[in-house]
């Protein structure tokens, strides 16, 4: 288990926006609240455990130099992407423990994963309005390819980010940025500050950390949400 850095990124986040105001910039972004620390803070603490046996990796182009044109067809270590199926079960105790969910069967898809098949790990929370979060896990099928995760929102289920998007050694950057993309998007759904629009053709997603938007291919189901947060008396972040 570990990243590279000595920081959590959410405490990083809301330094550097801190800084950003200091100089005249960045004051309509809001910080991370004292709960969504804490909340974070959780997580890692039952990484902990969850990621006892994956051990993290430092940035390997940090440094500023470039990877070679081979290392964009390698992958030297595939074992080590493990780490964010311990960072998803991490979140899922915590979701559970905090009772702010129940774990279900089954989700219809509207956009389906990237990977075939897969494991899913279906959260429905209890507080009206929010939408489900869906983790799921794609084993790797045969020594080139890689795990991944999953992460998708909403019944049905619409798919945010496959994390890692990559495998190869030249878009390697390490776990700690991987940890961080899985910790946005599920922090995002469990906030409340995300907002869905899917149609045959088009999609777009505003969350808190990320807007984005384009044409789609194979959906399976158009839908149209905006999440409200799982915990009672929780304020969202803007989208």
């Amino acid at each position: 288990m570990g990243t590279d850095q000595a920081r959590s990124w959410w405490d990083e986040y809301n330094d550097d926006i801190l800084r950003a105001r200091e100089t005249g910039w960045g004051r309509y972004e809001p910080l991370l609240s004292r709960q969504m620390c804490e909340l974070l803070a959780d997580v890692d603490a039952a990484f902990a455990t969850t990621g006892a046996a994956t051990p993290g990796w430092p940035h390997p182009y940090k440094d500023g130099h470039a990877p070679d044109a081979a290392a964009y067809e390698k992958v030297t270590n595939p074992e080590k992407f493990l780490i964010v199926v311990a960072r998803a079960r991490a979140w899922t105790k915590v979701l559970l423990d905090r009772g702010w969910a129940r774990e279900a069967s089954q989700i219809d898809w509207a956009l389906r994963p990237f990977d075939t098949g897969g494991a899913d790990t279906v959260l429905e929370p209890a507080a009206d309005g929010a939408v489900p979060l869906v983790l799921t896990t794609h084993t790797p099928v045969d020594n080139d390819h890689i795990v991944t995760v999953t992460v998708a929102a909403g019944d049905p289920a619409m798919r945010l980010a496959s994390i890692p998007d990559c495998g190869c050694d030249a878009c390697d950057r390490g776990s700690a940025e991987l940890l961080r993309d899985m910790d946005r998007w599920v922090l995002s759904i469990v906030d409340g500050s995300l907002a869905v629009h899917l149609t045959a053709n088009r999609y777009s997603v505003r969350a808190s950390f990320a807007n984005e938007g384009g044409t789609v291919q194979n959906v399976a189901e158009p839908t149209s949400f905006t999440a409200a947060p799982w915990p009672p008396n929780w304020v969202s972040r803007p989208v």
